[in-house]
């Protein structure tokens, strides 16, 4: 490590590459550039409010083990947002984007993996691994979506609105709080508790599982 740089700067830069694989996805190149079809956005909506709830158990954990103030707060914000902002936002969208009954269970068991290597880190790896998966999501959705936000204006005005209105999500200072509150928690991180290779492990072991979840929407 670098001195004077922090785990989680460490970890990002050791992952670039994984990074890069994640952000340049198929679904994710569609929609920074504004040619997702309604089908694959209305399928991305229903597995993404699928895996709310996912996150939401594993901020929960993180949650339950973090024992100060300072650990427990920014975790808990998170875990607010999502039963509230992004609960309300998937709620208000179900009719407008309904998937058909034939690809609800064909779609969901192809995006099964994203939950499925989170939560098997999380029950191994306890709350560092909790937290590192999530800094690797969350910085994922950092990248694209502040990338999305910058593109053309040609780009921009091909995205449904609602679309439009994920991205921004995600690009407002409280979520790239969440992100750098992440940062904090893994910079925390002692040898004892993860050495190197068990965050290298978790971060690109989410981050593929991303691409999976992802390349999911299309059948």
């Amino acid at each position: 490590m670098i001195p004077g740089e922090g785990r989680a700067a460490a970890l990002v830069a050791r992952q670039a590459g994984a990074l890069d694989d994640a952000c340049g996805c198929r679904f994710v190149r569609a929609a920074v550039d504004g040619t997702l079809s309604d089908d694959d956005f209305a399928r991305y909506l229903f597995i993404e409010e699928s895996f709310v709830l996912t996150a939401a158990r594993v901020l929960g954990r993180v949650v339950w083990e973090s024992t100060t103030w300072e650990t427990l707060l920014p975790n808990a914000r998170s875990l607010t947002n999502l039963v509230t902002d992004q609960r309300s936002y998937f709620g208000s969208l179900r009719g407008r984007w309904p998937v058909s009954g034939t690809e609800v269970a064909e779609t969901a068991a192809r995006a099964a993996v994203l939950s499925d290597v989170v939560l098997a880190q999380v029950r191994d790896g306890g709350r560092p691994a909790a937290v590192t998966g999530m800094l690797a999501a969350e910085t994922m959705y950092a990248r694209w979506c502040t990338a999305a936000a910058a593109a053309p204006p040609a780009a921009r005005s091909r995205r449904q609105p609602d679309l439009q209105a994920w991205i921004d999500l995600h690009t407002q200072q409280d979520f790239l709080d969440q992100v750098k509150a992440l940062e904090a928690d893994v910079d925390r991180l002692g040898e004892d508790e993860a050495d190197d290779g068990d965050l290298d492990r978790w971060f690109a072991g989410v981050l593929e599982a991303e691409i999976a979840f992802h390349d999911a929407v299309r059948p």
